[in-house]
């Protein structure tokens, strides 16, 4: 299940500059200091095995095991199987085999021993996850604010890194930057504080997940009962909805819920919920109070581009039913009311092409020969360009089209496209009075590409029926500096 909000675009010109420092030094760590993580491992495999500690603790941690997790046949002859330095790394970094040996009379009496695994443990603890990552049954202020910038995986990174941006860029500009952070900093600890009170484990947290999950918290308790966009992605739907922000927090706090008591993976509910319900109501509760200033005209700025979203999304439910002409009526409205749209024109085009419909055809093309250059107009171009040469083509082979297209073309430097327009502009019965200067802007063109028979062609063209006209003049020069 996901959902997350849709709701504000990102404004560069008040670039989220917590959030993505944040980031940044979240992807440093985990490419920087953690990348160093495999060293360290062998590095404390080594110190482990050259002390001889395993053949002493081998059959002590597989009794230790047997009696917490009841290993199976299969399960016990698997980790018999296991190469000496994984088996080496496996004994070495549970950490509640080494909480239960230190109480074993056999321990404490062999001074050699302790000596032994104090350095062994010593060379473990370097390792990222258990220097700085969060130890419930080892609490530590350190582990606490450094497992919020550790991460397991480059998935486990990218996946919070891109949540973190879809939350904090909205929060960092409702919030303000030093609230935000403050928060942010705020949930990740609460996080920790809740799975430490609730399941005192002796696995090592690492994450910023908690953290995030108080964004989550925090954007439901800004928004409160606003009505705000939602993306969400549930099994085979997926789609928008509106709905007050409070409506969701059951939603993300159940799943949280199911996961803890259901789901059989290493995921950190007791973070999740943590940081979920603390962000929630670190900003909620001010909220109601009056303590906590947002910025309300942020909160109520809609995306510029939502009238002409929902607009368009009208256009294509229409067109989605064959309601053509119901489009086609909408047509003309929708280009005056949202010029400059190349994906509204490559609507309308398809529209009034069906219909054959003259007019909104007439609008639509202006705007389409209008648009600046772009890939939606330049692929809208081409497209009218091959369909206004087949035999079928109707009004698209208007020379008035032909002469626009051919310009359009040759702004966009497409000369082999423009050519057939232009070919097909000579032979309608009056020729537009701009034709030679296309005609010596084409043979240029075509030129720079090498076509020489393609300016022949135009020169032709040209001294035929323009003998005296400059262009005329000007091309023959070109075609003598074309010479070999």
């Amino acid at each position: 299940m996901v959902i997350v909000p849709a709701e504000h675009p990102l404004d560069w010109k008040k670039p989220p500059v917590i959030t993505l420092l944040l980031i940044v030094i979240n992807v440093l760590i985990y490419f920087g200091y953690q990348g160093g993580d495999s060293t360290r491992r062998e590095e404390a495999v080594r110190v482990y095995l050259d002390q001889d500690l395993l053949g002493h603790e081998r059959p002590l941690f597989s009794a230790s095991l047997e009696r917490r997790d009841r290993l199976e046949a299969n399960q016990q002859r698997a980790l018999e199987a296991l190469p000496r330095q994984q088996l080496a790394w496996l004994v070495l970094s549970d950490l509640e085999f080494g909480h239960e040996l230190r109480a074993l009379p056999a321990f404490q009496q062999d001074a050699a021993w302790q000596a032994a695994r104090l350095r062994a443990e010593a060379a473990r603890d370097m390792t990222s996850s258990l220097r700085f990552g969060f130890v419930p049954q080892r609490f530590t202020v350190q582990g606490l604010f450094g497992s919020m910038f550790l991460h397991g995986s480059f998935w486990h990174l990218a996946g919070n890194m891109v949540f973190l941006f879809i939350f904090g860029f909205a929060l960092e500009a409702a919030l303000g930057r030093a609230m935000y952070l403050g928060l942010y900093l705020f949930s990740g600890l609460c996080s920790g504080l809740l799975w430490w009170a609730l399941d005192p484990s002796w696995v090592p947290g690492i994450g910023a997940s908690g953290a995030i999950s108080g964004l989550m918290g925090m954007y439901i308790g800004v928004y409160g009962l606003r009505r705000i966009r939602f993306f969400y992605w549930l099994g085979p739907l997926m789609g928008y909805l509106k709905a007050p922000a409070l409506w969701i927090l059951p939603l993300w706090l159940g799943k949280e819920l199911f996961g803890l008591i259901r789901a059989a993976d290493h995921v950190n509910y007791y973070a999740h919920i943590g940081g979920l319900v603390s962000g929630f109501l670190a900003v909620w509760l001010p909220r109601k109070l009056g303590r906590m200033p947002v910025d309300e005209a942020y909160l109520a700025k809609e995306d510029p581009q939502a009238p002409f979203k929902r607009a368009l999304a009208s256009l294509d439910e229409q067109i989605g039913r064959f309601a053509l002409d119901q489009a086609a009526a909408r047509g003309a409205e929708l280009l005056r009311q949202f010029p400059g749209q190349p994906v509204l024109v490559e609507r309308l085009y398809g529209v009034a092409k069906g219909r054959q419909d003259r007019a909104l055809m007439s609008e639509t093309l202006k705007q389409l020969f209008a648009l600046p250059p772009s890939p939606g107009a330049d692929a809208l171009l081409r497209r009218l360009a091959e369909e206004s040469a087949a035999s079928d083509a109707g009004l698209l082979g208007h020379p008035a089209i032909q002469l626009h297209l051919v310009r359009a073309l040759l702004q966009r430097n497409e000369a082999p496209l423009a050519l057939n327009c232009w070919r097909r502009l000579t032979r309608s019965s009056q020729r537009p009075e701009p034709l030679p200067g296309l005609t010596l802007q084409l043979a240029k063109q075509m030129g720079q590409k090498g076509d020489l028979q393609a300016v022949r062609e135009l020169s032709r063209f040209l001294r035929q029926h323009y003998p005296e006209a400059d262009p005329t003049r000007q091309l023959t020069i070109y075609q003598q500096h074309l010479a070999p």
